[in-house]
C-alpha cells in the first residue's frame, strides 16, 4: 500500500512538471466524462419527470384510441388519420363497465382560438388544442378549478367554453376572462371557467402535452354547430381498487360488441404508455453512453501516447532506477499508476464540470437532469479501464528497457 502512494505521489509530480501537455491530455477525458454523465443524467432527469407526469394525471386514466395496437402496444397513428371507428355507442357500454368511474367522448376541434379586443385589434393563439368533451373530461384534467364553473352535467351549455391556464395568460393577460368572448371556428363562445396550474407545471411532459394550452367546448354543442366532428378518443378514469386485467377484459369485451367483433380500436393505459417511453428512452441513453465511451477511448489513446513520450524522456531515470535495486514488476506499476492516475483525475474533472452543465440546465431550460451515484461510479470505473487498458503498452515498454542502455541514453 505504501509502495502505491509513493507511485500515485509520484505520478502526480510527474504530472506538476508538465503542467501543459497534462492538461491537454486530461481535456479528451473530462469532454468524455461530460458527454456521458450530462447525457445520461438530462435522460434521467427526462424519465422522472414523465413518472411524475402521468402519476400527476392518474395512473387509472384509460384511452380509447381509433385503431389496433401493434406489437408493442402502440397505435397505428396512420390509421387514426381518418375516419374514426369509435361511436356514442362505445361511450355508453364503456361508462357500464366495471370499474367505470368516469368516461367521456373526446372531438379534436382544428383551427385556432382568437379573441377581439374594444379597440377592434385581435389576438391569436394558433398552439391553442381546442376540444370537445362533456363535464366528466375536463374534470379528469388534474388541473383545479381556479375561477367560473365546470359545465352543466346535463349538457345543457351552448356556446360556452373554458380555458387552461397558460391558455387564459395569452388571451387575457390579467383580465377576468369569465363571461367574455373567444372566437372559434368563426363562431364566438363565452368563458364560464378557467382551470389553474397543475402540479407538475412547468415539466418537459406537461408542456410536450400541452395542458396549459387547452380549450374545451362542450361536446354537444360543439357537435351541432361544427358538423364535421368525430369521436378521436375516449377518456376513462377507473377506480384503484378494481382489478386492473378485469377492467380491460370487460372494456375490450364490450367494445368487441359495439364493433361486431372487429378490433378496430385500441385500449391505452398511462403505465404501458410510460413503460414504453422508459423503454425508448433507456435505447437512447444506452446509445449516447456507447457514443461517448467511444470518445473516452480515443481520449485513453492519447494518453498511451503521451506516456510513450514520457517513457522516452525518462529512460535515463529508469535505468538509474534499475541499476538501484527496481524490479521490472516496479517499474511496470509505476507507469502503470501513472496512466490510471490521469486518467480518473480526468474523470473527477469531468463530474465536477457535469455537475455544473446540470445545475446550469436545469436553471435555465425545462430539463431536470439527475446525477445518481451509480453514473458517477459508472463513469468512474470507464475512467479506471482506460487507465488500465492504455497504460499497459508504455508500461510494459519502460518495465522492459535494459538498464545499461538506459544509462546510456541521452
Amino acid at each position: 500500500m505504501i509502495g502505491i502512494m509513493k507511485n500515485v505521489e509520484s505520478a502526480l509530480l510527474a504530472l506538476a512538471q508538465n503542467v501543459l501537455r497534462s492538461v491537454l491530455t486530461l481535456s479528451g477525458i473530462v469532454v468524455g466524462v461530460v458527454a456521458i454523465v450530462t447525457l445520461i443524467g438530462i435522460l434521467q432527469g427526462v424519465k422522472a419527470e414523465v413518472g411524475r407526469q402521468v402519476e400527476g394525471l392518474g395512473a387509472n386514466l384509460v384511452i380509447i384510441v381509433p385503431s389496433k395496437l401493434d406489437e408493442n402496444g402502440q397505435p397505428n397513428a396512420m390509421a387514426m388519420l381518418g375516419k374514426s371507428s369509435l361511436s356514442d355507442k362505445d361511450v355508453t357500454l364503456l361508462g357500464q363497465a366495471p370499474g367505470v368511474e368516469k368516461v367521456s367522448p373526446v372531438l379534436f376541434v382544428s383551427g385556432s382560438a382568437e379573441r377581439k379586443m374594444p379597440n377592434g385589434k385581435t389576438i391569436s393563439t394558433d398552439g391553442a388544442l381546442v376540444v370537445a368533451t362533456n363535464r366528466q373530461g375536463v374534470e379528469m384534467n388534474p388541473a383545479p378549478l381556479t375561477a367560473g364553473r365546470y359545465f352543466a352535467a346535463d349538457g345543457s351549455d351552448q356556446r360556452v367554453c373554458m380555458l387552461a391556464d397558460k391558455l387564459r395568460e395569452k388571451l387575457f393577460e390579467k383580465e377576468d376572462p369569465i363571461g367574455k368572448k373567444v372566437r372559434i371556428q368563426d363562431r364566438d363562445w363565452t368563458v364560464i371557467g378557467v382551470l389553474g396550474k397543475t402540479s407538475t407545471e412547468g415539466s418537459l411532459s406537461n408542456q410536450l402535452m400541452g395542458l396549459g394550452n387547452l380549450i374545451y367546448l362542450p361536446e354537444r354543442t360543439a357537435r351541432r354547430e361544427i358538423p364535421s366532428l368525430q369521436i378521436n378518443r375516449i377518456a376513462l378514469r377507473t377506480d384503484y381498487k378494481h382489478p386492473a386485467d378485469d377492467m380491460i377484459n370487460a372494456m375490450t369485451a364490450a367494445l368487441m360488441v359495439s364493433h361486431k367483433s372487429r378490433e378496430d380500436f385500441g385500449i391505452l393505459t398511462l403505465r404501458k404508455g410510460l413503460a414504453m417511453v422508459i423503454k425508448l428512452v433507456g435505447m437512447a441513453q444506452n446509445l449516447l453512453v456507447l457514443i461517448a465511451t467511444i470518445s473516452l477511448f480515443v481520449a485513453g489513446i492519447g494518453i498511451m501516447n503521451i506516456m510513450l513520450v514520457t517513457v522516452t524522456e525518462r529512460t535515463r531515470e529508469i535505468g538509474v532506477r534499475k541499476t538501484v535495486g527496481a524490479r521490472r514488476s516496479d517499474i511496470f506499476l509505476q507507469f502503470l499508476i501513472e496512466a490510471m492516475v490521469l486518467s480518473l483525475l480526468g474523470g473527477i474533472i469531468g463530474i465536477g464540470v457535469s455537475s455544473v452543465v446540470c445545475a446550469l440546465i436545469g436553471r435555465f431550460t425545462v430539463l431536470q437532469p439527475i446525477i445518481t451515484p451509480p453514473v458517477i461510479g459508472m463513469a468512474m470505473a470507464v475512467c479506471t479501464i482506460v487507465g488500465v487498458v492504455f497504460g499497459v503498452t508504455p508500461a510494459v515498454r519502460a518495465a522492459n528497457l535494459n538498464p545499461i542502455d538506459a544509462l546510456r541514453h541521452e
